[in-house]
């Protein structure tokens, strides 16, 4: 598998995992240090932070994501995915929805088994 294919793989993963509510799933997707700057949020370093921001989220709502890959840079063992998202969240208690749509950029870093973990989450909300 090229890496390209890889890193696509690899935001599929995430995707999935999310979208299952599968927290532990989701953590397996990332780089231990991964650093996450979500628009209006502290930024968090690491995956148990990244576990206890996601936990919550994942046991009150419902999603449903889409993401659309705009481009993908490799450098080396590092690449930047460029992409445009589109999240829909349901609360599982109210049914109320909720959610967000904007541009997301996605750093990926290659660890020693070859495989593409996330290292970095930025987003910004439309």
């Amino acid at each position: 598998m090229s890496d390209i294919e890889a890193l696509k793989s690899a935001l599929a993963a995430w995707i999935d995992a999310l979208d299952g509510g599968d927290i532990d799933r989701l953590v397996a997707t990332c780089d231990p240090g991964v650093i996450v700057c979500n628009e209006n949020q502290p930024t968090s370093i690491g995956v148990e932070l990244l576990r206890e921001k996601y936990a919550s989220r994942m046991d009150s709502f419902a999603f449903k994501s889409a993401v659309e890959i705009e481009e993908i840079r490799l450098f080396g063992d590092f690449a930047i995915m460029i992409t445009h998202f589109d999240v829909q969240m349901t609360n599982k208690d109210t049914g109320q929805l909720g959610g967000g749509r904007g541009r997301l950029i996605i750093g990926y870093r290659k660890n020693e088994h070859g495989e593409w973990k996330m290292a970095l989450d930025v987003d910004n909300n439309d």
